[in-house]
């Protein structure tokens, strides 16, 4: 067990350096030509939409809201670039007051870490919020505006490491408008795959709902059913969240 530990430990720090090495390169080269910024763009922008995929990023959350609320594509891509900017800058203001916040493996320490506790457990009050107000009833379409406004900031308070990396190396190489540069295009990435997931949970909704009288009882009764199972998963989502940052 050690030993798989140790290996897997192993992988990680080969990787963040192989990782690291491609965004030092990426950065120095920016100022070489038209079509090397291009290529860094097209780097950080492809690097944000699979950084997003890995775990976090609230993108279960994102899922689970839009899985219970009325909403446009264009709900989704505003929520989606609320997270993903927040989640952006607030690893630039850690770096800019404090140099970093993260660990060699991209978790969460100090500052950070606390910042990732408030995120979780503003996400878990948010969840109970939504619940208590789909119980009682009332305007969903305002409970929803309000959510929608604060959700975002709560899933993205976690600061990037990704973020966190780029801009402690443009630093360190008096490169900080080109790791600027490259961190708003990682942003647009990230934003682009929880978009996707948000989308998804509208297209659930919708197909679920598909084959029923939008005038009928049992329509109405399954849409509220759906949206405090949606709030029931949120608060969920958070809780375990929250008990992993904590352990």
């Amino acid at each position: 067990m050690t030993g798989t530990l140790n290996q897997w430990a192993a992988w990680l720090l080969g990787l963040q350096r192989e990782v690291y090495g491609l965004l030092g390169s990426r950065i120095q080269s920016m100022a070489d030509s038209a079509e090397a910024a291009a290529g860094a763009i097209a780097f950080a922008l492809a690097l944000g939409a699979v950084h997003a995929m890995t775990p976090g990023h609230g993108k279960a959350v994102v899922f689970s809201y839009f899985l219970g609320a009325q909403a446009r594509p264009l709900n989704g891509l505003a929520m989606a670039g609320k997270v993903a900017a927040m989640h952006v800058l607030s690893a630039v203001l850690l770096v800019a007051l404090f140099g970093s916040a993260a660990s060699m493996f991209g978790r969460p320490a100090g500052i950070a870490k606390w910042l990732q506790v408030a995120s979780y457990a503003i996400i878990v009050a948010i969840g109970f919020w939504l619940l208590l107000r789909a119980i009682r009833g009332g305007p969903a379409a305002h409970r929803h505006d309000v959510s929608r406004g604060l959700l975002p900031f709560a899933v993205g308070l976690l600061p990037c490491p990704m973020t966190m990396l780029i801009l402690t190396y443009a630093l360190a190489n008096a490169s900080l408008a080109a790791g600027l540069a490259l961190v708003a295009f990682l942003g647009i990435g990230i934003a682009a795959t929880i978009a996707l997931v948000g989308a998804l949970g509208m297209l659930a909704r919708r197909g679920a709902f598909a084959a029923l009288d939008p005038a009928g009882r049992l329509y109405a009764r399954l849409l509220g059913a759906l949206e405090i199972a949606s709030c029931l998963a949120i608060i969920a989502l958070g809780a375990v969240f929250l008990a992993g940052a904590l352990a």
